[in-house]
């Protein structure tokens, strides 16, 4: 069968026309739903497949997800305080250009032994990732997430590089969708606005009551997922030092572990929500 190479990878004409056809589907769609679902078939077609996630980042709101394929425990919880430490969230904050992130990019080094990936990621079946964080202004970006679970391979070299060069389509989608969801009347309000604030101010606050300044900063990275060899070289630390903090965090915050550290979090997160939602 004869190929093009016009994704940056060998691809089959019949995918790439299936990739097209789909792409044009998801453009023309009339409703977020069926652009999605498009969208997820032209994906589909420039590689073996993998599960999609879509939303949106707000700089000033809880992220917006979008269950076109059915409802989805991953995405139930993700906006109630997740998203604040994940670090395609963290990508969203700090950068300002569309880009397709590949884990190597986005994620520590060690990240896939950190307890919020075996705690958020990993209970989900997830083993692979390839991100699209899409700018439609400077405090708006979606993502469109194709994720492998459970027994499929991680994506190849060949895979990652088609669906790295499709940024362009995915962005022209994300607007489309975007259009689509806002028009449906759903775009940020009030009190998506306060709840943002509330759960980044908990974030913010987290122990600093029992902690020093120093071990608030370590218990920051620990939570988002860094190991202690990685806390050092961020702060320019000792390891030892690191060592010496974790477990002064570990006496006065009365946890054990960091698994025990990032549930005494969310259930933090969570009961600050819970008091602000019944006042």
């Amino acid at each position: 069968m004869k190929s093009t190479a016009s994704l940056s990878g060998s691809v089959s004409l019949n995918a790439f026309s299936g990739f097209l056809g789909h792409l044009t589907g998801a453009l023309a769609a009339s409703d977020a739903d069926t652009s999605l679902s498009h969208t997820a078939q032209a994906l589909a077609a420039l590689s073996d497949g993998g599960s999609v996630y879509v939303g949106f980042y707000r700089r000033d709101a809880p992220p917006i997800v979008l269950d076109f394929a059915g409802p989805d425990e991953w995405n139930r919880v993700y906006p109630n305080g997740y998203y604040l430490l994940d670090p395609t969230y963290e990508a969203f904050l700090t950068g300002s250009e569309s880009v397709c992130l590949l884990p190597g990019k986005v994620f520590p080094s060690d990240f896939r032994n950190s307890e919020y990936y075996l705690t958020y990621y990993r209970p989900y079946g997830m083993v692979d990732e390839i991100c699209f964080l899409l700018y439609l202004t400077p405090d708006l970006a979606a993502y469109i997430s194709m994720m492998r679970v459970d027994d499929a391979p991680p994506f190849t070299a060949a895979e990652t590089r088609r669906l790295s060069a499709a940024l362009p389509a995915m962005q022209a989608v994300a607007a489309h969708v975007w259009k689509l969801h806002a028009g449906a009347g759903e775009a940020s309000d009030g009190a998506q606005r306060e709840l943002h604030r509330h759960l980044a101010a908990a974030y913010d606050a987290f122990g600093r009551d029992k902690l020093s300044d120093r071990e608030a900063d370590v218990t920051r990275l620990l939570l988002k997922g860094l190991s202690p060899k990685a806390v050092g070289r961020l702060l320019k630390i000792a390891p030892g030092t690191v060592r010496n903090h974790i477990k002064r965090i570990y006496v006065k915050l009365d946890v054990r572990s960091q698994a025990e550290l990032l549930a005494y979090f969310f259930e933090v997160l969570g009961d600050s929500a819970a008091r602000r939602s019944a006042g």
